[in-house]
């Protein structure tokens, strides 16, 4: 009984110190709407940016400790844009790289694109890649490869054209000391 009263307790707690905001609160510019998420901090960079719709290959590309490079490049004939989260980070050791481009929050993509590569440049090798249809489910084998050799994610022939995260983890070049 007492593990009650001091759950209810701490619920009281909480609820009063629980700001209620009202719609008057609110600036009528906010949130900004010509501002995009962005975030940086050491081995951390984050930024949410429009896709591009229209003809030709188009391309989105962002550096990480001047020595890892992510580029997207994708072609999305026609459709609404969207806004999408690139996020590169490094691990504490700077053993690996990793590069995320998906569609940020609960909704999958509506844009069905012609193609997709993403290309990692500055490290070598690809540890792991992979590109989803939907949030959490892969694409099929036929449908995407990844390219060690040129250190890329991209799209083969039979992609079908529905595309939410692509992500690729690899390792840096390793620094030659001479003895």
């Amino acid at each position: 009984m007492a593990s009650v009263g001091k759950s209810l307790l701490l619920f009281l707690c909480l609820v009063s110190s629980i700001v209620f905001v009202t719609p008057d609160d609110i600036p009528d510019d906010w949130p900004p709407k010509d501002e995009k998420f962005k975030y940086e901090a050491e081995g951390l960079y984050a930024e949410d940016f429009d896709l591009e719709i229209g003809k030709g290959l188009k391309t989105f590309e962002r550096n990480l400790d001047d020595v890892f490079t992510c580029r997207l490049s994708y072609e999305i004939p026609k459709g609404e844009t969207e806004t999408w989260r690139f996020t590169l980070n490094t691990a504490a050791d700077k053993s690996s790289y990793s590069c995320f481009a998906e569609r940020p929050g609960p909704t999958n993509s509506e844009l069905n694109f012609k193609q997709f590569k993403m290309s990692l440049i500055g490290v070598n090798e690809i540890n792991y890649g992979e590109a989803y249809g939907e949030p959490s489910v892969s694409l099929p084998a036929e449908e995407y490869m990844v390219d060690k050799r040129k250190m890329e994610v991209l799209s083969l022939d039979g992609f079908k054209g529905h595309l939410s995260r692509l992500l690729a983890v690899a390792r840096p070049h390793s620094v030659h000391e001479e003895l």
